[in-house]
C-alpha cells in the first residue's frame, strides 16, 4: 500500500505493517492511481509520475504543473489532467504532455 507520511512517499507490506521504502518530498501532495503508476501532484505544484512498484521507489516524469501551492487532489477524465490551486487551474493532455487550458483568478 501506498501514502504519504509526513510528505513522503512510503510503500508498506499490507500484511505485516512493515515500511518497504520511504523516498521523495511532497509536502501534502495528493496522488492518483492510474494503472501501475502513482500521479502525484505535490504541495509546491509539481506532478510527479512513480512506478507503483513494491521492490523499488522509481520516478518516471516529473513536470511543474502550477504554480504556488496546492492541497488539492488532481483530477483525471478522458485523457486530460486537472489541477489547482486557490489563485489557478490548469489542463494537460496526457498523452501528448502538453498545457491545453490555464486560468488564474481576479479581482473584480
Amino acid at each position: 500500500v501506498y501514502g504519504l507520511d509526513e510528505g513522503i512517499l512510503t510503500c508498506l507490506n499490507l500484511e505485516n505493517g512493515n515500511r518497504i521504502w520511504k523516498k521523495g518530498r511532497y509536502g501534502y501532495g495528493q496522488m492518483l492511481l492510474v494503472g501501475s503508476m502513482l500521479l502525484i501532484l505535490a504541495e509546491d505544484g509539481r506532478v510527479e509520475l512513480v512506478k507503483a512498484d513494491p521492490e523499488a521507489y522509481t520516478q518516471v516524469a516529473e513536470f511543474q504543473a502550477i504554480s504556488g501551492q496546492t492541497w488539492n487532489h488532481p483530477a483525471l477524465a478522458h485523457g486530460k489532467l486537472f489541477v489547482r490551486n486557490s489563485e489557478m487551474a490548469a489542463c494537460y493532455d496526457i498523452s501528448t504532455g502538453s498545457q491545453t487550458t490555464s486560468v488564474e483568478k481576479t479581482d473584480r
